[in-house]
């Protein structure tokens, strides 16, 4: 059985086929939130438009979607707003990792993918929300940004995904800064390692070791299955967000949400 506490609210949700985002919209669907979830991979997005539609029906919207086409980008928006009538909450959660290599070994093929897919894209849809979001009746909504321990750690990942995730902290502190008054909030998660994610797609054929020990050496304690996060803890955090004034004062924040793991 559905909450309607959120039965007025429409969220959008990028790279939610599967992982994280479908959990983040499987919480919002429970909460009783209208759900568009967008992602690039067609098998598993089919999968979850059948499990959603059959659960909730008319409350729920999948299209494929690549979040570093404006134009992909402003068709989402346009569609949740014609299902729907407006754009409460933006989850911008769609991203891959790199494999540990620093400047020197990272390829221009690497950064390139990681600039377009985790900054980018979150930046595309960070335009179309605040657009969206400031003309509609009433205006204002809130942006959610997940962010990581390399967004403020140097040796968390490898070069391109530390520099996507800086630049997501960035983006976040900005919107806030500029939206603030026109009752858009932006926040970022500054999430540790998860539980279980389809970002570890990123790793299949190879890795760099060398940049993965010096990460362990730099931020050790992590230990799978003790310090590691909950999608769900996550999913109803943003859930939690969608409270306005909660939103509003927690404006430009960069909440650890990391199980205090590399420790405070």
């Amino acid at each position: 059985m559905t909450s309607q506490a959120l039965s007025n609210t429409t969220v959008i949700i990028t790279g939610a086929a599967g992982g994280l985002g479908k959990v983040i919209a499987t919480a919002f669907l429970e909460a009783g939130a209208n759900v568009a979830i967008c992602d690039i991979n067609k098998d598993r997005l089919d999968v979850a438009a059948q499990e959603f539609s059959s659960n909730f029906a008319d409350k729920f919207l999948a299209r494929e979607a690549d979040t570093t086409s404006e134009v992909a980008v402003d068709q989402l928006f346009q569609e949740t707003v014609k299902k729907f009538g407006r754009v409460d909450i933006l989850v911008n959660n769609a991203a891959v990792m790199d494999r540990f290599d620093p400047a020197g070994t990272c390829s221009h093929e690497t950064w390139d993918r990681l600039l377009n897919i985790n900054l980018t894209g979150p930046f595309l849809t960070t335009k179309a929300a605040v657009k969206t979001m400031e003309t509609q009746n009433p205006p204002g909504g809130t942006i959610i940004n997940m962010g990581s321990n390399a967004s403020i750690c140097g040796s968390n990942a490898g070069v391109a995904y530390t520099v996507t995730k800086h630049g997501i902290l960035g983006l976040t502190r900005n919107t806030a800064g500029f939206y603030e008054e026109k009752g858009i909030a932006c926040i970022m998660l500054q999430l540790g390692g998860l539980e279980a994610t389809n970002i570890s797609d990123a790793f299949a054929g190879r890795m760099d070791m060398e940049g993965l020990k010096l990460m362990q050496k730099n931020m050790p304690c992590f230990i799978q299955g003790v310090t590691d996060v909950s999608l769900r803890d996550v999913a109803k955090f943003c859930v939690l967000l969608a409270d306005r004034n909660i939103a509003k004062t927690m404006n430009g924040a960069a909440v650890p949400f990391n199980k205090n793991w590399p420790p405070a």
